[in-house]
């Protein structure tokens, strides 16, 4: 059976002004850390002024209000059971569902989620779980809207946009325990961090100012298997292809083969009609891994031992729609990959995102791999250091005469990790940001591997670790590398075999 995910940014009209203290309609500031996409006030002046506008205003029906449909939606980290603690939560309108994190987990996690098409969006509201025996306050958040990094807001506040919108990061940046300014474990509380609703205002098209409905990702039970999986399957199996996270994909695991002969086949628990299929064709962590590997260029789908349909694909980042000659029906069906794009080094063929859909709304499968794979390494963690850094950022600073060095890690139970790493000098300024996934090694090491990207401040490009895309980013792209490194660790630090960070000490 589908979670429908039929959902509303806030039930009631919700008017949010945007002039601001700069006169109104006034440009962003482009400051040498961040672009302010938002000069929201304080949490209880912005509050005030929403319940303000509300009282005045009038309330428009549900069924009037506008609708956008989600191509993709992620979080960072999800406490377990996920299905009762995903990002789906944030937009159907109701308080006491919520996004949390794994326990533990808070700053540098974070909520992502893009549009099929860009959306002018008045105003961003984010609304986070109070803090109490169960769950750490959050104090401060940060936005990246398109990928662009915006000023940090107490959550409340609104964030006014200045351009359509095609995908939003919320990033937790501070709770109220943690030590700001301390070496380690900056939060050391064994609670989550959550948020309730996010709230997207909008104008209609009778000029009202009124929520936005949003129609997220339905999912269905069922697995995925695939002729073969790239090793470590942990970071390239099948489960990969419903997970909203382009930069994670399943790869065959034939490696001195093409991937043409490869397959992919869908069970559900129930019967579904299919009559579209998006896929993200390639490897979309970046351009340089997407040109690296194969891409497919003709498929074939159908039924399980049925004669399947063929379909050619063009070779582009951009997801592609494939509508299939006749509407399908049944509980199983087989995607063959026929024909093959070559890569120019590895001959393993990716798909990085799958979707269905059956004539009213897109679907995933939601085949539990996910949370099984979390269980284990939690169970390895439990038995060896990792268990004291496992889902914790851990922050370290360094400073002498013209140098200042700041630098976080985590490394995640859902097999994944972010490091930040921030470098100033008297006359320069490089910011480091690389994420990926992470196998288990040994009881003292890992090995992570991803993309790195690399921002200097005399570049005048936007940083976008979080635009959710790499299309249509070339020069930017010129910047970032793939990379692997091993991870060595004791109890209480955490260094880099390459030389990525200074050694963590905690």
């Amino acid at each position: 059976m589908k979670k429908m995910s039929v959902i509303l940014a806030a039930v009631a009209f919700c008017a949010v002004p945007l002039s601001c203290g700069d006169g109104e309609g006034a440009e962003p500031q482009v400051s040498e850390d961040t672009i302010d996409i938002g000069l929201g006030g304080d949490k209880e002046s912005a509050a005030n002024d929403v319940d303000n506008d509300e009282a005045d205003s009038e309330e428009v029906p549900f069924e009037e209000l506008p609708v956008e449909y989600l191509e993709l939606c992620y979080a960072t980290s999800i406490n377990m059971p996920e299905e009762l603690y995903g990002p789906e939560n944030v937009f159907d309108g109701d308080s006491s569902t919520y996004w949390a994190t794994m326990p533990g987990a808070a700053p540098d996690e974070g909520l992502y989620f893009s549009f099929e098409e860009p959306v002018d969006i008045e105003a961003i509201i984010v609304e986070a779980v109070p803090g109490s025996s169960e769950f750490e306050e959050i104090e401060y958040i940060q936005l990246y809207i398109n990928g662009l990094e915006g000023a940090r807001r107490s959550p409340g506040s609104p964030v006014y946009s200045y351009s359509p919108v095609k995908s939003v990061f919320i990033k937790i940046w501070e709770t109220e325990s943690m030590y700001r300014d301390e070496q380690g474990i900056r939060y050391q509380r064994d609670l989550p961090v959550g948020i309730s609703e996010v709230r997207i205002i909008v104008t209609d098209g009778e000029g009202r100012e009124v929520p936005l409905r949003i129609m997220s990702i339905a999912e269905v039970g069922g697995s995925v298997e695939a002729s073969s999986s790239l090793e470590p399957v942990e970071a390239y199996g099948p489960d990969f292809l419903f997970d909203s996270r382009p930069a994670f994909g399943w790869a065959d695991g034939n490696e001195n083969s093409t991937g043409a002969g490869e397959s992919l086949t869908f069970r559900f628990d129930e019967p579904q009609h299919i009559e579209r299929i998006l896929i993200w064709d390639g490897y979309h962590r970046s351009r340089t891994h997407y040109e690296h590997n194969e891409r497919a260029s003709l498929i074939s789908f159908g039924p399980e031992g049925g004669t399947p349909a063929e379909y050619r694909l063009d070779d582009t980042m951009t997801p592609q729609m494939v509508y299939l000659d006749a509407p399908l029906e049944g509980s199983s069906f087989t995607m063959d990959f026929l024909e093959v794009y070559p890569g120019e080094v590895y001959k393993d063929l990716v798909v990085s995102e799958l979707r269905f859909f059956d004539g009213e709304e897109w679907f995933v499968i939601d085949t539990g791999g996910g949370e099984a794979r979390k269980l284990e390494i939690l169970q390895w963690a439990r038995n060896c250091d990792a268990g004291t850094f496992i889902d914790r950022q851990i922050y370290a600073n360094f400073a002498e005469d013209y140098y200042y060095d700041e630098q976080t890690l985590v490394i995640r139970s859902n097999g994944s990790f972010v490091i930040w790493k921030e470098d100033e000098r008297y006359d320069s300024r490089e910011r480091m940001y690389a994420d990926g996934n992470w196998q288990i090694l040994d009881d003292n090491a890992i090995r992570i591997f991803g993309r790195l990207h690399r921002l200097a401040s005399y570049d005048q490009d936007s940083y976008d670790p979080y635009a959710g895309t790499w299309s249509d980013q070339d020069e930017r792209l010129d910047r970032m590398t793939i990379f692997s490194d091993t991870l060595k660790f004791g109890e209480d630090w955490i260094s880099s075999s390459r030389g990525m960070f200074e050694d963590f000490t905690f």
